[in-house]
């Protein structure tokens, strides 16, 4: 019987593929990722720990500053930095899409477009490597451990 559980054993992880189980997780637990984003977002860094710019700078223009003290709501309100956030439509639709070997997230608002070329780049999307390792420690690596340790012992 010990040969039938260790050959038992080796057939599970064999079968056990963790890229699939990886975008399981990711898009099980897609909520989080997006919460460190808005979180990066909010502090005004993109994915490698600059200041998030606006098109002619660190700065927001004049026009904007008016506009989102008189209209801005909550972060909204924000003119010392760039946080892409007004009404909290953009911040509220973000959601992560996860397939094959890689995940992204992205937004379905229809000015996103614009949103990439206000900041010059996609990168504001992206979460920074202390946000990847906090997913990776946090979620990632102990819900691959559940499912590995459960195929182990069926």
């Amino acid at each position: 019987m010990p040969l039938d559980d260790f050959y038992n054993k080796i057939v599970a992880l064999e079968e056990f593929n963790i890229e699939v189980e990886s975008i399981d997780i990711i898009n099980k637990y897609g909520y989080y990722l997006v919460g460190l984003l808005r979180k990066q977002l909010q502090e005004g860094k993109d994915a490698d720990g600059k200041s998030l710019l606006a098109k002619y700078g660190s700065d927001y223009s004049d026009y904007t500053v008016f506009n989102k003290e008189r209209r801005g709501v909550s972060l909204g309100k924000e003119t010392g930095y760039v946080t892409y956030f007004m009404t909290g439509a953009f911040y509220t639709s973000l959601e992560v899409i996860a397939a094959g070997d890689t995940f992204s997230i992205t937004s379905p608002v229809p000015y996103l477009s614009s949103l990439e070329a206000f900041s010059g780049s996609k990168r504001f999307l992206e979460l920074n490597q202390e946000h990847l390792t906090e997913f990776s420690e946090e979620i990632l690596v102990p819900q691959l451990q559940l499912r590995l340790n459960a195929a182990l012992n069926k």
